[in-house]
């Protein structure tokens, strides 16, 4: 039977699934814990493309687990290393955290926000190990639901057009700063946004540091942004008045060493749509979010391989971007990517 056949199978997370699996696989993952199982289709993923060692399934619906456990019997995949449980997370995890068991990989899938939930997950892993985050609140994360941002991710947001970067970065924020709270350090090993979903994969460490916090700027004047520790009044472009958002997580989005070797198991497996988005986020340059072509008011919106091109010569760095199709990412200030735009 087809994975992508089972019933509540959602086809448009068949990307962000594959990519959980294959950074699993090139991480060496041996233990896994599933705090929302939901209709299992992750979960036969996880059973059929990794060597686990343990397995344990949880999921607060007792129909679906009875289902999941039915397909999984059936699609005869290790019963031996499999453990069942039917827990409400935001209550159970301390129960799973007593038993002492602590996993390489943890999948946190909740509907809506995985804040509620990120103490329970970073309770189960172990040092080095690795939390593999959904948050499907993207209203939220993209500054329209005024004060359920703060709220949830402790940060007042802007509605920016940038909003799917800037909402990636508010996530691993809260993601850090739930670690830093348990004495730990978080650090993004890659996002992927799918439009309706953020995907995000941490490495936790177990000491804290503050490496990789500040705030994004976005300059009303000339719409550069730009980044710093501290809340800047000015735009080092232009001079005129800049708008903060913060703090939240200003460091690189990947590991490009990751994606690399993620890529070569796809191309294996022949997972195209999953080698696709690999090349494409392994090819974002590290600059503080993006500019979209169609908003810079011109007489006809160019492509975006032609500004990428222009900027490039121009001696900085560009890119396509996952965020959004129409977009540049470039550590060049937005009157020279209007000016690459003009042609």
């Amino acid at each position: 039977m087809e994975i992508e056949r089972l019933s509540f199978h959602n086809p448009k997370g068949e990307t962000a699934r594959r990519l959980g699996v294959l950074a699993a696989k090139v991480l060496g993952v041996r233990s896994l814990f599933e705090a929302f199982a939901g209709g299992g289709s992750r979960t036969l993923l996880y059973a059929r493309h990794l060597s686990l060692r343990r397995h344990h399934v949880n999921e607060g619906n007792r129909r679906f687990l009875c289902e999941l456990l039915y397909r999984y019997l059936r699609e005869e995949l290790p019963a031996d290393t499999l453990t069942l449980s039917v827990e409400d997370f935001l209550t159970g995890w301390r129960r799973f955290a007593c038993s002492g068991e602590r996993y390489d990989w943890v999948d946190l899938d909740p509907f809506g926000s995985p804040s509620p939930y990120l103490v329970g997950a970073l309770s189960l892993v172990r040092p080095g190990g690795f939390i593999y985050i959904t948050s499907t609140d993207t209203a939220t994360l993209a500054g329209r639901r005024r004060g359920d941002d703060v709220r949830l991710y402790g940060i007042p947001l802007r509605g920016w057009e940038s909003h799917a970067e800037l909402g990636a970065r508010t996530l691993i924020y809260t993601v850090w700063s739930a670690a830093n709270h348990l004495n730990m350090y978080a650090r993004p090993l890659f996002t992927y946004y799918e439009g309706y979903a953020h995907r995000l994969l941490v490495q936790v460490e177990d000491r804290r540091r503050a490496e990789g916090i500040g705030y994004v700027h976005r300059c009303s004047g000339c719409g550069t942004y730009f980044t710093a520790e501290r809340p800047e009044s000015a735009c080092p472009v232009c001079g005129e008045e800049a708008k903060a958002v913060g703090p939240l997580w200003i460091g690189p989005l990947y590991d490009r060493a990751l994606l690399r070797e993620m890529e070569s198991v796809a191309r294996n497996l022949k997972w195209k749509k999953a080698l696709k988005s690999l090349r494409l986020i392994g090819g974002e340059v590290d600059a503080p979010m993006y500019y979209i072509l169609s908003d810079l008011r011109l007489p006809s919106t160019p492509s975006v391989r032609s500004v990428v091109r222009r900027l490039r010569e121009g001696g900085y760095e560009a890119s396509r971007t996952q965020f959004h199709p129409g977009a540049v990412k470039t550590n060049a200030p937005a009157p020279e990517v209007a000016l690459a735009a003009l042609g």
